[in-house]
């Protein structure tokens, strides 16, 4: 993957619409749902959890390559731009925005308090920090 890729709100929904997944049969997660809440301005990729029938589905329809194991389930990338997976869709609760169902922030916070990668740690700040100027309205 190309860590240097730099990827807007704008962008992001354009590849979105591209690929034209059934946006029922997905969700935004991570970074890229944290693009289209307005609390980073880029991410490098395109995380998505899938259901099962999409997830087999999209390893027929394209390319894919296979990136690792998390939890003993195969994350596999698109293109180098959409990672996907299969084992977050059932657990990851989500918002409604731009026609696309994205991560919400606390489902997000939960995740990157796993994972304990120094991005992660920036994107938890950016979080809190959003959070915070919420409260104090």
């Amino acid at each position: 993957m190309n860590k240097d890729k730099k990827l807007n709100k704008s962008i992001i929904l354009k590849i979105l619409k591209e690929y034209n997944l059934d946006p029922n049969r997905y969700i935004i997660i991570s970074g890229a749902s944290l693009v289209l809440q307005g609390i980073k301005e880029y991410t490098s990729d395109i995380d998505i959890a899938v259901d099962n029938t999409l997830y087999n589905e999209m390893l027929n329809k394209y390319t894919c390559t296979f990136e690792k194991y998390k939890d003993g389930n195969k994350i596999w990338y698109i293109d180098n731009i959409i990672n996907f997976s299969n084992n977050l869709y059932t657990t990851t609760k989500y918002i409604e925005i731009y026609g696309y169902k994205a991560q919400s922030l606390d489902s997000i916070l939960e995740l990157k308090r796993t994972l304990h990668r120094p991005k992660d740690k920036k994107d938890i700040s950016l979080i809190l920090k959003y959070l915070d100027t919420l409260s104090i309205k």
